[in-house]
């Protein structure tokens, strides 16, 4: 029996832009229409997160510690919570945004900028971020460029492999709790660094700053409805307001913080 199988990455954004992988998923249907999800949480990432972050996979128990959760003919809910149904009105037209032909809601996901509101996860195409060196000192000369680089791999689940260093599962949380506390002091020393040279310049009268861009109140409501709706993608909201897609999630997040 002839079968397609469709692969994704479950992830989510933390404050500073790393990317977590906190599941593989795979999406295989077969001739006959029957179909089967496969979701395998990645733990080592999962232990990484704290509960501001994350709050686990809608549908599944991850107490279970299962090394793959099944949905056979069953649609999973983290699918069906977040993308469009056999019977929606706008099926096709959300399908052609994505230029897709057919409905696959797990490559439905991957492809849409569409993001969820309910939690910071989205599907990635399924990757691979793992690196072999020959020493760290290739990944740069600062110290914040090789602790990004590094937990930029530690972070999506893959492993790092030197002559004299291997991260991999087994120490994952041990080695990002050291690169991420690194990573943040020297971020905040360069912020700070920044905003004194800020200061000094506004002082001089040479800095203004930039300012917040206004949206309109009622317009801007509506438009945040309709991407929720998932009528819209965050691009064509974006482009609706006038301002950049980061812009548009942004002040959607802040909307939707403070209806919570």
């Amino acid at each position: 029996m002839r079968e397609m199988t469709t692969y994704g990455d479950i992830c989510l954004d933390d404050e500073y832009d790393f990317t977590y992988k906190v599941a593989d998923i795979t999406y295989t249907e077969r001739e006959d229409e029957s179909f089967i999800y496969e979701i395998r949480p990645n733990y080592s990432v999962i232990s990484l997160l704290n509960t501001k972050l994350f709050q686990g996979i809608p549908g599944l128990n991850l107490d279970l510690h299962k090394e793959v959760y099944v949905r056979e003919n069953v649609i999973p809910v983290f699918i069906s919570e977040r993308s469009p149904g056999k019977n929606r009105e706008d099926l096709w037209e959300l399908l052609k945004s994505c230029n897709m032909d057919y409905l696959n809601q797990l490559e439905w996901l991957i492809r849409t900028d569409t993001r969820y509101s309910g939690d910071r996860m989205y599907v990635n195409p399924r990757q691979n971020k793992s690196i072999e060196i020959d020493s760290i000192g290739t990944l740069g000369n600062r110290s914040s460029i090789i602790c990004r680089k590094m937990l930029e791999v530690i972070c999506y689940g893959n492993d790092i492999v030197s002559p004299n260093l291997r991260i991999d599962d087994s120490n994952r949380k041990q080695y990002y709790e050291l690169l991420k506390s690194l990573y943040s002091t020297e971020r905040k020393y360069i912020d700070s660094r920044r905003s004194a040279g800020i200061a000094a310049s506004a002082k001089k009268g040479n800095y203004k700053g930039r300012s917040r861009i206004k949206l309109h109140k009622l317009e801007a409501i509506e438009i945040f409805g309709d991407y929720e709706a998932k009528n819209i993608s965050s691009k064509e909201a974006a482009q609706k307001l006038g301002i950049s897609t980061s812009t548009f999630l942004r002040r959607y997040r802040e909307y939707a913080n403070l209806r919570q």
